[in-house]
């Protein structure tokens, strides 16, 4: 984790992120020091930044250049894609500073399942990180946390969006059982 910040508050949140702004961002010389034990210690290895929302730091593509430098071959990001979707140029920035792969949150096909587990509608938003992913050809990776009774449903259209709308290296579903905060669903089963 580089920092504790995200820019959202999900029902569902793996990290409880947000909840503690103080000493929220790792300091980039701790990062540095975590680089080089790594590194001493058989790396390079892959590398996934995540938090919080990693790309709350506006220095994030430092990290990666750094990571880099030091002989690091392979960045990951979680990320839930709202600076992806909506900072003109940034995915480009960040696979210029040296970012392999993008893990994206993608919880559905629906806005409805964005509403119950991220409390707002979000589809487009997922849409526009997609496209300006593969614009600066940037793998990516969905990553929908699977819901009883909300989205288990779509898991079968999640894979099919993958295949058609992106150049997507996996799909990865996590279960939301064990990491809820509260959700309030419409749908039995939740």
């Amino acid at each position: 984790e580089i920092t504790k910040r995200c820019n959202m508050h999900c029902p569902v949140c793996f990290a409880s992120a947000g909840e503690d702004e103080e000493n929220a961002d790792l300091p980039i010389s701790e990062i540095e020091k975590q680089y080089d034990f790594l590194m001493a210690h058989g790396g390079p290895f892959n590398i996934q930044l995540s938090g919080g929302e990693p790309t709350m730091r506006d220095d994030l593509p430092e990290i990666i250049q750094m990571g880099r430098e030091k002989g690091f071959t392979f960045f990951q990001l979680n990320t839930n894609g709202i600076r992806l979707a909506e900072e003109e140029g940034y995915a480009k920035k960040l696979k210029k500073a040296g970012l392999n792969t993008v893990f994206l949150q993608f919880d559905g096909v629906t806005d409805e399942v964005y509403q119950i587990l991220r409390g707002r509608p979000m589809l487009e938003l997922k849409k526009k990180a997609i496209r300006n992913c593969s614009e600066a050809e940037l793998g990516i990776a969905l990553v929908p946390v699977i819901a009883p009774g909300v989205n288990d449903m779509q898991a079968g259209d999640i894979l099919n969006f993958a295949l058609e709308y992106t150049s997507s290296r996996s799909v990865i579903l996590a279960d939301v059982r064990r990491n809820v905060r509260k959700i309030r669903s419409p749908y039995q089963g939740c």
